[in-house]
């Protein structure tokens, strides 16, 4: 059993580490104040130390300022006295009457120019004008951004505004309404995108035909540029005058009778010495060539009908061919001259040459496209319909200026040329 007194023993045994353990504490808190009040001690020591430093810095440079700027006046004020003492003499008159001609002129600038600018009321409402871009001249501003004329003449001339090759001048833009169009449409534009209509698929569907439509065009644009050239025309014609140059031309007039009889009337006639253009125009039933002393003019062979060819170029200038008849009439035909034939001249076909070519271009991008892609049209009805090539221009009419309207084809290339020509006329009309 235990006693009292060992009780109490064991108490004390048991408090003697919380008595070291506070001790430690206390220690260690106290030494952390001492050093925290010597920091605050060395922190305000050293902030009057800087406090004197600059206080002492800012007084010296007040005292070197005031002693500047003494040393400035005494130095300002000399040289006014000097100026003052100068001004009488030969050199200071004329230096005084010189600036004072220079200051009045100078100030009846600034008046003039202060009259000729514009009021204060009218600052609000002036035009501001745009920056001067010589190449590309600017007609309006959209929010901050510039819209030049190019873009005018690019939007007039997709609307179908303007003629192939015509050429907007800012003036002309202005008085065809052209720039006010342009600007609107931007802004209704604008808006609908701010709308989100573009989201719609109305929308999108003509937005990415239009863009369709657009690309097409600069495509067959950049093939027509390639394809359409001076050098392509040249030799599409030469390829075609050198067909011309086969055959001759030959000049006759001719009379037409009902009979032959009255055909061998007139040799006997003409072989008694009558004058041919008197007999043509008395006997002769063609009314067309009759006035004329029955004079035909220049032709070739694939110009007439066969026997008519045949009559005429088998004879000599200054011959009678055989007597011959036709559906016409019975004929008596003399030549009155004759020549190599001549191709017409490049300048008088080169329109047509190059409408040839810009045809034949598009059918051969279009067919050339159709067959890479692998089109199939679904037609509702059978059959197909087979593109044709233009037939090129036949430069033997000497009449020929341009191709007739709406005419058809005569030739088809379905073979395709490896040079990119189409199939050579056979000569016959």
């Amino acid at each position: 059993m235990e006693t009292p007194d060992r009780l109490e023993n064991g108490d004390k045994k048991q408090a003697r580490p919380v008595h070291a353990a506070m001790r430690a504490i206390a220690g260690a808190s106290k030494m952390l104040l001492s050093a925290l009040g010597k920091i605050i001690i060395t922190i305000w020591r050293l902030a009057g130390a800087l406090d004197s430093a600059l206080w002492r810095a800012f007084k010296l440079m007040v005292r070197r300022g005031l002693a500047a700027f003494a040393y400035a006046a005494r130095l300002t004020g000399a040289a006014f006295h000097g100026f003052v003492l100068w001004l009488p003499t030969r050199t200071g008159r004329a230096y005084s009457a010189l600036s004072g001609a220079f200051l009045a002129v100078a100030g009846l600038w600034i008046v003039d120019v202060l009259r000729a600018s514009p009021s204060l009321e009218s600052i609000g409402t002036a035009t501001f004008r745009p920056p001067l871009d010589e190449d590309d001249p600017i007609l309006a501003r959209i929010e901050g951004r510039y819209v030049h004329l190019s873009e005018i003449e690019a939007a007039a001339g997709a609307g179908g505004f303007l003629a192939p090759g015509e050429k907007l001048t800012p003036q002309t833009a202005f008085e065809r309404n052209f720039v006010e169009s342009y600007v609107e449409q931007r802004l209704l534009a604008r808006a609908a995108l701010d709308d989100g209509l573009q989201r719609n698929p109305g929308v999108a569907r003509k937005v990415n035909a239009a863009r369709d439509r657009v690309l097409a065009s600069a495509y067959m644009d950049a093939q027509l540029r390639a394809q359409v050239t001076p050098h392509a025309v040249e030799r599409l014609y030469t390829r075609q005058a050198d067909v011309t140059r086969l055959g001759d031309e030959v000049r006759a007039r001719h009379i037409v009778v009902e009979t032959g009889a009255e055909a061998e009337e007139i040799i006997e006639r003409l072989g008694a010495g009558a004058d041919f253009a008197e007999l043509a125009r008395e006997r002769s039933i063609d009314r067309a060539t009759a006035p004329l002393g029955g004079e035909v003019g220049w032709f070739t062979q694939a110009m007439m009908t066969p026997v008519f060819s045949r009559a005429a170029f088998s004879a000599k200038p200054g011959d009678i061919a055989p007597v011959f008849q036709t559906e016409f009439g019975w004929h008596i035909v003399e030549v009155l001259d004759r020549r190599a034939s001549r191709p017409v001249p490049l300048s008088q076909v080169r329109d047509a040459i190059e409408e040839f070519l810009r045809v034949r271009t598009i059918e051969s991008s279009l067919r050339d496209l159709e067959e890479k892609k692998q089109v199939v049209y679904f037609r509702p009805e059978p059959g197909s319909v087979r593109r044709r090539f233009m037939a090129p221009p036949d430069l033997r009419d000497p009449s020929f200026a341009s191709p007739p309207e709406n005419s058809a084809p005569a030739h088809s290339d379905e073979e395709g040329n490896p040079d990119g020509g189409a199939a050579e006329p056979d000569g016959a009309r």
